[in-house]
C-alpha cells in the first residue's frame, strides 16, 4: 500500500503546475481546496473535486462542482441534506502508466474524473458522465493540455486513498465510448 501511496503522490506532483504558472480556473467556492480541476476543452466549463476549508484537519467536507460561473455550479455534489459517497480507485497500465480516478452516482448518473499519465509525456485527464448502469459513457471531455490543478497539500490526497475503490473502474479502467 506504501508503493502506491508513494507512487499516487509522485502522479500527482507530475500533474501540477509549474511554479509561477497561472492557475488553472476552479469551480471550488473562495477559501475550499481544490483536490483535482481543470476547464474543459472546447467549452467554457470546469470540473473541480474540492475540499471545504478545515478539511485537512478533519474540519470540512469533499464536493464536486461543474459548470461555467463558480457563484452558481450547474452541479453541486453532494447537495443540500445529500450524504456524500465518493470512490478513489487506482489505476495501472504497461509501460509505466497509471492514475486515478474518483467517482460518484448522483440521481441515475455515475460521473468519474480521471488523470492518467504515464512515458512519453503521456497525459489525459477529463471528466466521464454515464447514466447508472450502462457501461458507454454518454458524454467524455477532456482537460484542457497543462491546466490541471491538483492538490498541493498531501493531506488531501491521502485522505482520498481512505475512500473505496469503484469495482467497475478497478476492472474494467475508465469508461470510453
Amino acid at each position: 500500500m506504501k508503493t502506491c501511496a508513494s507512487a499516487l503522490l509522485l502522479a500527482a506532483t507530475l500533474t501540477a503546475p509549474a511554479v509561477g504558472a497561472a492557475p488553472a480556473p476552479t469551480m471550488c467556492a473562495r477559501g475550499d481546496q481544490p483536490v483535482f480541476s481543470c476547464p474543459l476543452a472546447g467549452s467554457k466549463k470546469t470540473v473541480s473535486l474540492c475540499a471545504t476549508a478545515g478539511e485537512p484537519h478533519g474540519g470540512g467536507q469533499f464536493y464536486y462542482a461543474y459548470g461555467g460561473d463558480v457563484s452558481k455550479p450547474e452541479l453541486r455534489y453532494p447537495g443540500a441534506g445529500d450524504e456524500a459517497k465518493f470512490t478513489r480507485t487506482h489505476l495501472m497500465f504497461g509501460g509505466n502508466t497509471g492514475g486515478f480516478a474518483y467517482a460518484f452516482t448522483n440521481r441515475g448518473f455515475k460521473y468519474v474524473i480521471y488523470s492518467i499519465s504515464g512515458s512519453n509525456n503521456l497525459e489525459d485527464q477529463g471528466l466521464v458522465v454515464l447514466k447508472d448502469g450502462e457501461t458507454k459513457p454518454i458524454r467524455q471531455s477532456r482537460c484542457e493540455a497543462g491546466k490541471v490543478s491538483v492538490a498541493p497539500d498531501r493531506s488531501l490526497i491521502e485522505k482520498t486513498l481512505q475512500w473505496e475503490s469503484d469495482p467497475e473502474i478497478e476492472v474494467q479502467g475508465v469508461p470510453t465510448p
